[in-house]
């Protein structure tokens, strides 16, 4: 059985992502592929590269200690933290503000079709969680391939498509809303309405890591009797 993880959201909680991934791995769930957008990307992505829990959150921390969001990404990239291989599949997932195209940065896919282009994320690291970032801290649109790319959930939702794509057999879903700015509110709002298509759905509250971790602890049996 494959099981898909579906991360979206730039809430308070949103910067313990990691935590949540931590306790459904520690619970025994057969995490097969992870597939990201909005501020949840970073720290699944730093988990998924092997870092442990408290280093996440110390890169966490210089992250947030910089002026915009692209600066963050370039302390992390200088500390050689973003590159280097994943220890499970990893699709960062964002969207052209003009065109609507999806641009999906993934290893282990592979497209070229009019609406729906994916890129290596080897390499393109710092590129690929700027897009899903952006509007998160008043990120402007990452320019990547002459297109401007942005939060994937606040177009089309719950980043799903991936996992499907990959062939992954039940899907975990999760949100970890929160954010002021308009932009932000809608990709929730969308995240969580497409995300009722998941096997399961989760809605992080928080903010805080044990609050993250105790929340993903509770949803356990759920997991198992409905993925496994």
């Amino acid at each position: 059985m494959k099981l898909g993880l579906a991360f979206s959201g730039s809430g308070e909680s949103a910067a313990n992502a990691h935590c949540f991934l931590e306790e459904l791995e520690a619970g025994g769930l057969p995490l097969g592929m992870l597939s990201a957008s909005s501020l949840a990307a970073l720290p699944a992505f730093l988990w998924a590269r092997g870092f442990a829990a408290a280093q996440v959150e110390a890169l966490m921390e210089d992250f947030s200690h910089a002026r915009t969001p692209h600066g963050g990404l370039a302390r992390l990239e200088r500390a050689g933290a973003l590159a280097g291989s994943c220890k499970l599949p990893v699709a960062l997932c964002s969207v052209d503000v003009e065109t609507g195209v999806a641009a999906i940065f993934c290893d282990s896919l592979r497209s070229d079709a009019w609406n729906l282009k994916v890129y290596p994320l080897a390499g393109n690291e710092r590129a690929a969680l700027g897009a899903a970032l952006c509007p998160y801290g008043e990120s402007p649109p990452q320019r990547w391939a002459q297109l401007r790319l942005c939060d994937f959930a606040a177009r089309y939702g719950c980043p799903f498509f991936p996992l499907r794509m990959a062939g992954m057999e039940k899907l975990l879903a999760a949100s970890f809303a929160g954010g002021g700015r308009p932009a932000q509110i809608a990709a929730d709002t969308i995240a969580a309405l497409t995300a009722k298509r998941a096997d399961v759905f989760c809605q992080v509250e928080g903010p805080s890591a044990g609050e993250v971790r105790a929340q993903a602890r509770a949803l356990l049996p759920e997991c198992y009797e409905k993925l496994l």
